[in-house]
């Protein structure tokens, strides 16, 4: 993943504006972005961290960070919605983050793609897939970490969405 020396990001004028957006525009210091609910909620949670730096709304195209996953035998392109950027001690780490619906049909074989990227790419920080679970009338998300070695062999050993399921319901975290 590398960024490119100049870039366009596409600014939705009915969006919330952003100032800690890696890039933004140079006249206003801020980003504009229409976020979905869960999206919204996905992204306060981050910049509520005490290590959370920046973040980047992953752009489809050709600088976009792109994960490749299989789905009914054919190879298909993610490009996961956030890239949180957050200190440690000896400087930065990059979080990749999806905010997903569970009724995709597309769960599974992106929650391989993410596994098979995590175990490849070990200095990446968190990989997460992010549902957004409705208990007793409060929303919450859960996160899927891949980069845990159990949740990735769970992850590849699934057949089905409701394996995935089950893999949430018993290693998901809620932050």
């Amino acid at each position: 993943f590398h960024l490119p020396d100049y870039i366009s990001i596409q600014s939705n004028e009915d969006g919330m504006s952003f100032s800690d957006h890696l890039f933004v525009d140079e006249a206003t210091g801020t980003a504009t972005f229409k976020l979905t609910s869960w999206e919204d909620k996905t992204l306060k949670e981050e910049q509520q961290r005490d290590d959370f730096v920046t973040w980047l709304r992953n752009p489809r195209g050709s600088w976009g960070m792109c994960i490749p996953y299989v789905m009914n035998n054919e190879n298909k392109s993610m490009y996961p919605d956030f890239i949180i950027i957050r200190k440690v001690n000896d400087g930065y780490v990059l979080d990749i983050l999806e905010p997903h619906n569970s009724s995709l049909k597309d769960n599974l074989p992106k929650a391989k793609g993410f596994a098979e990227y995590a175990q490849r790419e070990p200095k990446i920080g968190r990989v997460q897939l992010i549902r957004l679970v409705s208990a007793h009338g409060v929303d919450e998300l859960v996160r899927l970490d891949l980069n845990s070695s159990l949740v990735r062999e769970k992850v590849n050993q699934a057949n089905t969405e409701s394996e995935l399921d089950h893999i949430f319901d018993i290693h998901g975290i809620v932050e």
